[in-house]
């Protein structure tokens, strides 16, 4: 609602105008409410609202974090892996911003029908091959379309990381990733039409002393069904019951784990000689009494103490009390 004027300030209005020194159009004009434009590229449309894409940019640095982490112990090598941009763009746009030759692998995320496409740059494949092979991950001087050997060790590499894009994914939708195939150059590649809209993620990928690209194009009409699930709340309430079953987890696994329990008597100093004639019978001095504490070790580490005795025809120990250290 505009602001009321008072009495005075209307008298004064109506002698403006009697005298001309105020404009009936230009107050007029001035009444109109002001008009906010906003650009829209009808070539371009924006397929995805901004909490869409928060959800996507959160998804996506779970799987940079979960595919570092991956193959970071299978190259047995330093790996970074950080998303850099979200974007959306036609496929076009995407196909000739790719460089040939390059590495591609084409894979679908069923339930979701459709393709999406992986492409890495030659310079962090090569390195990754290199070091797989056994080498120091230096690339070699002409970049080449990879031999079908080569192939067959980046599609465990590739494999990877669709486990990682499964997990990263989990908050959201199951999906189930799986690698299609391989080439070395985009233009080949037709997952849709050109004018359709993808969204694009772009990575920077770091492998020891090495450094490249990594994007990973995803069209709009394969995740369209889950469109109304791509939100961040959802993504944060998902992720809470996600947490809790993860920890319900490593606590059943947790509580599984063996470890060896011992208990330490004490100890006994004697020389050489004396333990060469120890014989059959003979008996050890310790310095500890029958009714002090004696520490209980859970592996390497003094966690309990307690006091010894037997329980029905074996040696046993009762426990007296628990152990902090400190930080506990």
């Amino acid at each position: 609602m505009g602001e009321i004027l008072s009495q005075e300030e209307i008298d004064a209005l109506l002698r403006a105008l009697s005298s001309g020194a105020a404009e009936a159009e230009r107050i007029k004009e001035g009444a109109k409410p002001e008009v906010r434009l906003k650009v829209y590229d009808f070539r371009r449309p924006e397929k995805f609202s901004k909490d869409q894409i928060r959800t996507f940019h959160m998804i996506f640095s779970t799987f940079a974090r979960l595919g570092a982490t991956n193959l970071a112990g299978f190259l047995r090598s330093r790996l970074q892996v950080d998303l850099v941009s979200v974007d959306q763009l036609t496929y076009d746009e995407f196909v000739r911003s790719v460089p040939s030759p390059t590495f591609v692998c084409v894979f679908s995320i069923p339930p979701l029908e459709g393709r999406c496409i992986l492409q890495m740059s030659l310079d962090v494949v090569f390195s990754m091959i290199d070091r797989l092979l056994g080498g120091v991950g230096a690339p070699p001087g002409h970049l080449r379309p990879l031999t079908e050997i080569e192939n067959r060790i980046m599609l465990e590499v590739v494999e990877r990381l669709m486990s990682a894009l499964k997990e990263a994914w989990a908050n959201i939708y199951q999906i189930d990733p799986r690698v299609e195939n391989l080439e070395s150059n985009l233009e080949f590649v037709q997952v849709v039409s050109g004018n359709d809209m993808v969204v694009l993620f772009s990575f920077e990928v770091e492998v020891g002393e090495r450094s490249g690209v990594m994007t990973v194009c995803i069209p709009y009409i394969v995740v369209e069904p889950i469109t109304q699930k791509l939100s961040a709340s959802l993504w944060f309430a998902s992720r809470k019951s996600y947490d809790a079953r993860a920890q319900e987890n490593i606590r059943y696994w947790i509580q599984r784990v063996q470890l060896p329990v011992w208990v330490k008597l004490g100890e006994a100093h004697i020389r050489l000689r004396e333990l060469l004639a120890l014989e059959v019978g003979d008996v050890l001095l310790l310095d500890r009494r029958v009714h002090e504490p004696l520490e209980i070790y859970v592996g390497k580490r003094v966690k309990m103490r307690g006091l010894p005795g037997r329980s029905g025809r074996r040696l046993a120990v009762k426990v007296t009390e628990y152990v902090e250290e400190e930080g506990q």
